[in-house]
C-alpha cells in the first residue's frame, strides 16, 4: 500500500526517511512528493520512494491517502483534484485565531480557556481594549512563528510600555497612536488579553501539546513540551530564540506553583484529550495532527493560545514518527476492510 507524504520541500527531509522506514514495518510505502509534482491531467503523482536507504524517483496512481499539511492547499487546483481522488489526512486549518476563538466560545465547552480577543479596526478600538485589560498582545490576524507580535502595557493615561522581541520602550499616547495606526494600515491586527505566562526568571513560556492519531485511529499525545522564549520578552516561539523543557519537571520544579502541579497537569490533559475531537465535530472535518499551545498564568489557570493544524516535527520526532506509522497501519486495515 502507498501513502503519499506531501510537503512543500523539493526533496524529502531527513524526518521523512525515518518515517518511511517505520512505515515499512507495516508493509506500507511512503511516497514523498511536492504539490507541483502532481500530474492532474494524467492522474498520477511523481515523487520519491526509499529503496536501499536512498531516495529513488517513482510515478504512482493517486493513492487512497495523502498526508499533506495546510501549506500545500495554496496549490488550489492540485488540492481540489486530490480531495476528489483521495482522502486528505489533514485540514487546511481552522481559519483565523478570531474565528477559532469565536467557534469555541459559541460552543461553550472550552470557552473558559479562551482569552479575550478583538480585531483592531482603529486606535479607539485598541484603547477600549487596553483600558479594560491594562495589558494586551498585538498580533497579526494571519501570523507565523511569533513574527510581528507586540506587548503593550498601560502605565497611566499618557504612558505606555511597548515590548518588541527583546526590547522595550516608553511611548506617549500620541506616539502609540501613530505606531498602531501604521501597524493596522499594513495588516489586520488582533488585540488579545495578555496572560502572564512567565518563568521565575521572567521569560515568556507556553506549553505545546503535540498530538497525532494512533494505531486505533484515536488522538494521542506525542509529547507535551514547555517552550521558553529566553531571547524574547513577548513570545515563547522558539523560532524567535529560546529552548524547550519537558512539561512535568517544569511545572513541578521550576514553575511558581509546585503544590498545584497536579491540577495544572490535569487541565492540560483534559484539553489534550477532548479538544481535538471537539474541533473535528465543530468543523465537521477529520485531521490527523495538531499542536495545541497553552499558557499558564500566575494563578495556575490555563488558556488556549492557539491550535496549529500544521505543527512542526522538530521536537518529539521519534514519538511523532511512531504514532504516525501506527496510524498509517490503521488506515491500511480500514482500506483492507473496505475491499472485503
Amino acid at each position: 500500500m502507498y501513502i503519499c507524504y506531501m510537503r512543500n520541500f523539493t526533496k524529502p527531509p531527513e524526518y521523512v526517511k525515518l518515517l518511511a522506514k517505520a512505515a515499512k514495518y507495516y508493509q506500507i510505502e511512503v511516497i514523498y512528493s511536492h504539490p507541483k509534482n502532481v500530474d492532474v491531467d494524467n492522474e498520477v503523482i511523481n515523487g520519491f520512494t526509499l529503496h536501499d536507504n536512498k531516495w529513488r524517483e517513482i510515478e504512482i496512481p493517486v493513492p487512497p491517502y495523502i498526508d499533506l499539511n495546510s501549506y500545500c492547499y495554496k496549490y488550489k487546483d492540485v488540492a481540489a483534484f486530490l480531495k476528489k481522488e483521495s482522502t486528505l489526512l489533514n485540514l487546511k486549518g481552522f481559519g483565523s485565531k478570531m474565528k477559532l476563538y469565536n467557534t469555541l466560545i459559541e460552543d461553550g465547552t472550552f470557552a473558559k480557556y479562551v482569552p479575550d480577543m478583538v480585531q483592531i479596526t482603529d486606535f479607539n478600538s485598541f484603547m477600549q481594549f487596553i483600558q479594560k485589560h491594562q495589558r494586551a498582545i498585538l498580533k497579526p490576524k494571519v501570523g507565523h512563528k511569533g513574527i510581528g507580535v507586540y506587548l503593550v502595557h498601560q502605565i497611566d493615561e499618557d504612558s505606555y510600555q511597548l515590548y518588541v522581541n527583546n526590547s522595550e520602550k516608553m511611548l506617549a499616547a500620541e506616539e502609540l497612536k501613530a505606531y498602531i495606526e501604521e501597524l493596522i494600515d499594513d495588516k489586520v491586527y488582533l488585540a488579545q488579553q495578555y496572560i502572564q505566562s512567565l518563568t521565575t526568571e521572567g521569560s515568556p513560556f507556553d506549553c505545546r501539546i503535540r498530538l497525532e492519531k494512533n494505531g486505533e485511529g484515536k488522538w494521542a499525545v506525542a509529547i507535551p513540551l514547555i517552550r521558553i522564549g529566553s531571547n524574547n520578552k513577548v513570545v515563547s516561539n522558539v523560532a524567535q530564540g529560546g529552548g524547550v523543557q519537558k512539561l512535568l519537571p517544569f511545572i513541578i520544579i521550576k514553575f511558581h506553583y509546585p503544590e498545584d502541579w497536579k491540577d495544572i497537569k490535569a487541565e492540560c490533559d483534559y484539553v489534550a484529550e477532548y479538544l481535538p475531537p471537539k474541533l473535528e465535530a465543530l468543523y465537521r472535518k477529520q485531521t490527523s495532527c495538531l499542536g495545541i499551545d497553552i499558557g499558564i498564568d500566575t494563578d495556575g489557570k490555563i488558556y488556549i493560545f492557539e491550535v496549529n493544524a500544521a505543527p512542526g516535527v522538530e521536537f518529539g520526532e521519534a514519538e511523532i514518527i511512531n504514532l504516525k506509522a501506527d496510524y498509517y497501519h490503521y488506515l491500511k486495515q480500514q482500506e483492507s476492510n473496505i475491499m472485503l
